[in-house]
């Protein structure tokens, strides 16, 4: 059994071939949040009458992964997220506990002592303890499972699953919640990548934080209402290279700081010395990932913003990923394919 999954800071994805019929893929994916309620005996009626299922912890109850979207009316708070700033929280052991279920729930049983399971780490991944711990975490989770677990760069496997026309060499860049990951490679080998610390999540907190857009519990406190911003940037069609409005100019702007950032550090991979001389010079296709980028107009932004740095005549095309949220568990699976002949085929030798 070879199976994938993607650990997002705003839903975790995993992936596998249908043992009845292998040409078939399933897919599960779940929110990575959880919603607090009192634990009042109104509040058990409801979910009750929902089929919510549910735990106690702490004189509260907890609804978590998909669910806690159907148990939202129930709160005057927003959503916790199990993956605090895309990390696993070292002070909230009830959310650890979630991410051990969904893990549980969303990958199969395995078969054998060869099963493989590719993942992918969300946060920085900078070499410091917080990283080491969050990725030691996630991975103990998959090892309990009964799997070898693998790491992958997410933007590595977004580029297997959607560069087949380039030949799997390029720059891909995918945007999730927290952070946006930045690789270069030719014919599918890693050649340079990087994390930076910006992504969705930050473009909507700031749009809720300027235009007031906020939820209030029982005694008055106010939460940023990012859910809001996230239906409303989905729903409205806000194009950014065509504002119509001010939060639809002040969203363009945001993203604007944020493509310069990503497009700082793709000209920085691309004149460095490893990639100038595994490209020999030759301008590469840019394929996008990842739910951030699901905006009208990402893609004329981000090209722009290459004009700017100097580096368009470098840049042969910028395409948005077919299906860009799963292209990262898409390209985990075929990831831990490729690993698995890799691993076969050394064994034989």
């Amino acid at each position: 059994m070879i199976c994938a999954i993607d650990f997002g800071s705003c839903r975790i994805r995993s992936m596998f071939r249908n043992p009845q019929t292998p040409e078939r893929l399933t897919m599960y994916s779940e929110r990575s949040e959880y919603t607090l309620l009192g634990d009042t005996e109104q509040h058990r009626v409801a979910l009750a009458r929902q089929n919510l299922p549910y735990a106690e912890c702490d004189q509260a109850l907890v609804v978590f992964g998909n669910h806690a979207a159907s148990a939202q009316w129930l709160s005057r708070v927003p959503r916790t997220a199990l993956l605090t700033a895309g990390v696993v929280p070292s002070d909230d052991p009830p959310a650890r506990q979630m991410l051990s279920l969904l893990t549980e729930a969303m990958l199969p049983d395995h078969s054998g002592s060869k099963d493989l399971c590719v993942l992918t780490i969300p946060g920085l991944r900078d070499g410091s303890d917080q990283a080491k711990k969050n990725e030691a975490f996630l991975y103990r989770l998959v090892q309990m499972r009964g799997y070898h677990p693998v790491v992958v760069n997410s933007a590595e496997a977004a580029l297997l699953a959607t560069c087949s026309d380039a030949s799997f060499t390029g720059v891909c860049i995918v945007m999730g919640a927290e952070t946006t990951t930045i690789c270069v490679a030719r014919y599918g080998m890693l050649i340079v990548s990087e994390t930076i610390a910006i992504g969705g999540n930050c473009i909507d907190a700031e749009l809720a934080k300027q235009f007031r857009m906020q939820m209030f519990d029982e005694a008055g406190t106010a939460y940023l209402d990012i859910e809001s911003v996230r239906r409303w940037k989905l729903e409205s069609g806000v194009d950014l290279k065509n504002p119509l409005g001010d939060r639809e100019r002040m969203m363009a702007k945001l993203y604007t700081v944020a493509l310069d950032r990503v497009t700082h550090a793709v000209r920085e991979m691309l004149t460095s010395t490893p990639v100038l001389v595994a490209l020999n010079k030759k301008r590469v296709s840019v394929m996008i990932a990842g739910g951030a980028a699901m905006v009208e107009g990402f893609t004329n932004l981000l090209t722009e913003q290459f004009i700017q740095r100097d580096i368009a005549d470098q840049i042969l095309s910028v395409r948005i990923a077919p299906d860009p949220e799963t292209a990262v568990v898409r390209g985990a699976l075929i990831f831990g394919e490729l690993e698995s002949r890799a691993m076969m085929t050394e064994k034989a030798a």
